[in-house]
Order: C-alpha cells, then structure tokens, then sequence
C-alpha cells in the first residue's frame, strides 16, 4: 500500500491505459478527509464538497466481484458481496432495453425508462430484497469526465443559471425525477470521493421534504417514526424502532449499471464491516424540494451524509470492465440494519476511482442510476 498526502487544489492525473488482469492485483486511487480536517459543505445542489477537501489520497488494492451472478444464484454465492453483511451486491441483471429493437440511445429516453427498466428493475429488487413496494424517486444520467459543478446545480432550474425548456424542467421536477438528461446542461459527471448519500438523520429528512409524493408513498413509515419519537423522546430511535409494531422495515438503495463497459472512473464500493465508527464523517448535501410550486419551488433543504477518514482495513470492491447487464444494488439505509446498531444504517460508502494506468483520452464514462425507496 501506498499513501500520498496533497496538499490542495490538486487535479486528476492519468497514465497510460492498461486493461485489467484478473491474475493481477489490482489498484485504485481513493480521496479520504485528511485526519482532523472539517470539509465545507459545497454550496451547489446535490454536490459533496469540493475534491480539494479530500486531501488524504490512497492507493488501494480492488477486490473483484466477478463472476457476478444472477439474482437466482446469488444466495448460494456466499463469499460473494452481499446487502445484509458488505451493504451492497452485483447481479446479472439484463432488461427489455437490452434487446433489439431498443439501443444505446433508448436508454436516454425517460419515456423507454418509464415504461421498461422502472417496472424491469422494480421487479429484480422485490425478488433480490423480498420487499413488498418499491418507489422509483430519481433516475440520475452520468455522462461527462468530472469536474467540480456539473449539471446538478441547476436541476430543476434551482441555482444561478436558468438554461432548461419547460419540457425538462417538467421531467426534472417530476416524480421520478430524470436528472442529467437535459442535453443543455449536459450529462452528470462522476463522484470522485467517498461518501454515503444518506446517514440515518439524512435518510429522513429526504423522505420527507425531497418530493410530495416520496413522502405520500411513505406515509406510513413517517407517522410511525413520529410517534416513537414522541413516546420515547431519550431514547435513540434505532431502540425503538425494531420493538414496535406498527413500524415497517424501509430502506433506500441506488441502482447503478454502465451503459456501456466501463473503461474509466470505474465504481467501488467499501465493505461497510471494515469501517469503524471514527471513520465516518457527517456533511450536509444541499438538495431542492422538487413538486412544489409558487415560493416553495424554490426551497431546499439540508440531506445529511457521510464522508469517510481512511483507517488501515478499508475493503474495496469493484467490478472490472463492468458490462451493461451487471448491475451493482448500493445500499444507502435500512432501518433494520440501522436496528442492530451499525452506524451506516445499512449503507455503505462508495466513489468513482482512478485506476493505476488509466489512460486521460478514454471517452466519459455513462452510467444510469435508480434511486428507490423499498418498503416491506
């Protein structure tokens, strides 16, 4: 292992390409929060902070998570990657648009998504989670190399810039929300530091305040919470939760697949069991309360994660030259995991990566994220 410490701003730098050998170690550049360092919050919508806040660069060995198996096989595949111990998984995974007469291109029409991977993929998570309702919140198209502030600071026409027809505002407001498929602003580009989306206090926050209808769909959850909150106001609610009937186990995972095979910024993912509790980071993500008109279009509110300190043991995994049909199930919170007292509430840390020898001119890397929330 090796560790360089930068002191910023510091860019990206690439090599030449190599391709991966299976027979071979492979590495991986990851950017930690230096030790005792406070990062600034970034003030654009959806955005971590700026990468200069991510001082701490660490060259990482990458676990492979081939072969990768189908939802089917994947209980029987117990040294592979799996929600209940690692936080997240692969699994072979082709859909509709996978097969003619559909192409690249229909993968960048909301429409096609609406129609074919939404129920597609709504299906593969209740068979791989056995939860009885999924809530598709958000489909996130990335498609640009990284830069600092992308297309996400001005979704849904939030920030300083207005650039967008009245037809993608709609898509961008509505629910699910298509982010990054506006093609004046461009593509979204990749995350290139380490973080989990949600901690448990930013988890509920989202569900209530991203968009009418996500808190609608967990009303149930919400109201329940609330009463626990008030009948037990000492206690922590991760006590209380997992004790009462009329609470449901609800969670939040992102499903993640290239749209086509990953050359560069691959993603990893962090064993959320080689983590302690000193390593995780809060940060606020500002993020717009969408579905709403008049003053309230333009408010937003703070969704609290989490960032991470590197300490010896981090495990990361990836999949080499990931293909379209594999797909990766990212956990970002589960209340029964919350339960049984591991900090990331069932989530585990992930980011796009530099690869040792990467090349600098392989075209952007795209990839489709689906946000869901899951209900059992």
């Amino acid at each position: 292992m090796s560790v360089t410490t930068v002191k910023p701003p510091f860019t990206l730098h690439f090599t030449t390409n190599q391709s991966p050998d299976n027979t071979q170690p492979v590495f991986g550049r990851l950017r930690y929060v230096a030790a005792g360092h406070n990062p600034e919050p970034s003030p654009h919508n959806y955005h971590l902070p700026a990468i200069s806040e991510f001082s701490d660069v660490r060259t990482l060995r990458l676990h492979s998570m081939r072969p990768v198996p189908t939802v089917d096989e994947l209980s029987s595949k117990k040294n592979h990657a799996q929600l209940e111990t690692h936080g997240f998984t692969a699994v072979y995974h082709p859909t509709t648009l996978h097969s003619p007469p559909y192409t690249h291109s229909s993968w960048k029409d909301p429409a096609l998504l609406s129609k074919y991977y939404i129920p597609d993929t709504t299906a593969m998570l209740k068979a791989l989670t056995g939860c009885k309702t999924v809530v598709t919140e958000s489909l996130l198209l990335r498609s640009a190399v990284w830069t600092e502030s992308d297309a996400l600071a001005t979704h849904a026409g939030h920030g300083e810039e207005e650039n967008t027809s009245s037809a993608y505002l709609d898509l961008e407001k509505g629910f699910p929300s298509f982010i990054g498929f506006n093609p004046s602003s461009g593509g979204v580009s990749p995350a290139p530091k380490p973080h989990l989306d949600y901690s448990p206090v930013g988890a509920r926050v989202h569900i209530r305040e991203y968009h009418p209808l996500l808190c609608e769909a967990a009303t149930q959850i919400i109201s329940a919470e609330d009463t626990l909150l008030s009948e037990y106001p000492d206690a922590p609610l991760r006590d209380v939760y997992s004790r009462s009937l009329s609470t449901k186990r609800w969670a939040m995972y992102s499903i993640w697949r290239p749209l086509k095979p990953v050359k560069r910024d691959p993603l990893a993912l962090l064993d959320q069991r080689s983590m302690s509790p000193d390593d995780y980071i809060p940060v606020g993500i500002k993020t717009p309360c969408l579905g709403r008109t008049g003053v309230e279009a333009e408010k937003s509110h703070v969704a609290e994660g989490y960032l991470a300190r590197y300490s010896d043991g981090h495990e990361w995994f990836w999949i080499d030259e990931q293909k379209p049909e594999e797909v990766l199930v990212i956990g970002l919170f589960d209340s029964e995991l919350e339960g049984k007292g591991w900090k990331g509430a069932g989530g585990t840390l992930h980011s796009s990566i530099e690869l040792v020898g990467q090349g600098e001119y392989i075209e952007a890397r795209e990839s489709l994220e689906m946000r869901c929330l899951c209900i059992w």
